[in-house]
């Protein structure tokens, strides 16, 4: 979609933002578990956070009441003053460029393009803000986490959440060893990519709270050779009418109800709204949608 020049340099954005100062997230961490030494909690604590990204930063500590490792998340000081900025001046030139664009491809702009690209941007920035919910990120990931053991799919898993140590700003977990997906050389990384889909589309279909931030840097591949997803500050709830025509679609795809697909396509939305059913199947979709799968079934 964008030049590979372009691609790995936003790449960068994943886990290797420009951190803050450590004297800084010190002293959040402080003020955030309500005490004065922070060797009361833990006995080890890096002085440069291991990695960094546009919300927080995290530190790698060991705690001292039972001496596990953990990874401490640390929220960048205001950061959600800037995301409210930013999005008032994104929503401010959303219907300028809105019409730049439309008349650049010779498109005449009406009041319902511009209001579609402002609710894009609103949704855009729910999601960022959704980020910076810390206690939100805590029950994403021991929701995740139990529905996975629940579902007996033992190959993919989240961080442990140190509960005692939650808070707004801070999100203390277990420490994963682990290596990106991407730049492992295991020979099970393949296998893995499947335990994601197949964890994809539980979220999808089943549990109905997907994971949206599924870049390479939040998918590991552990020592004992399972995935860990990490980063559930950004997830999206599945209306229950959505998932059963998600299913209904990929029922007829498989017994190859061509027929059916039509309608399939205005239950999930894909059509506009104006367009009837007897529209759809007069258009000739279906013969091309029943050629299209299979060829690719061959």
């Amino acid at each position: 979609i964008i030049p590979s020049a372009y691609a790995l340099e936003l790449r960068s954005l994943q886990d290797a933002v420009p951190p803050f100062d450590s004297a800084t997230a010190y002293e959040v961490l402080r003020k955030e578990l309500g005490v004065s030494d922070l060797n009361e909690i833990f006995s080890e604590l890096s002085t440069e956070p291991v990695a960094s990204a546009s919300i927080g930063q995290v530190y790698k500590g060991k705690l001292r009441r039972n001496g596990k490792s953990v990874a401490v998340k640390v929220q960048r000081p205001g950061i959600l003053g800037e995301i409210a900025l930013d999005l008032h001046v994104l929503r401010i030139l959303t219907p300028i460029q809105t019409v730049l664009q439309n008349a650049a491809n010779g498109v005449k702009t009406s009041q319902e393009d511009i209001d579609t690209a402002v609710a894009l941007v609103d949704e855009w920035g729910r999601g960022f803000v959704a980020e910076t919910d810390y206690r939100l990120e805590a029950v994403n990931t021991i929701t995740f986490e139990k529905a996975m053991r629940e579902r007996g799919l033992d190959a993919v898993c989240a961080p442990t959440v140190v509960e005692e140590y939650t808070r707004d700003k801070v999100l203390v977990t277990e420490w994963v060893e682990g290596t990106r997906l991407d730049s492992s050389q295991s020979p099970d990384v393949p296998r893995l990519c499947g335990v994601a889909i197949n964890a994809y589309l539980t979220m999808l279909l089943d549990t109905g709270v997907l994971h949206c931030d599924p870049h390479p840097g939040n998918l590991l591949r552990t020592t004992d050779g399972r995935l860990v997803i990490l980063d559930w500050g950004m997830t999206l709830n599945v209306p229950n009418d959505l998932q059963y025509a998600l299913l209904e679609f990929i029922a007829h795809i498989n017994t190859q109800d061509f027929e059916a697909l039509p309608q399939d396509f205005i239950n999930l939305g894909f059509s506009p709204p104006d367009v009837s059913l007897e529209r759809l199947q007069n258009s000739g979709i279906t013969e091309g949608l029943a050629f299209a799968f299979r060829q690719l079934s061959q």
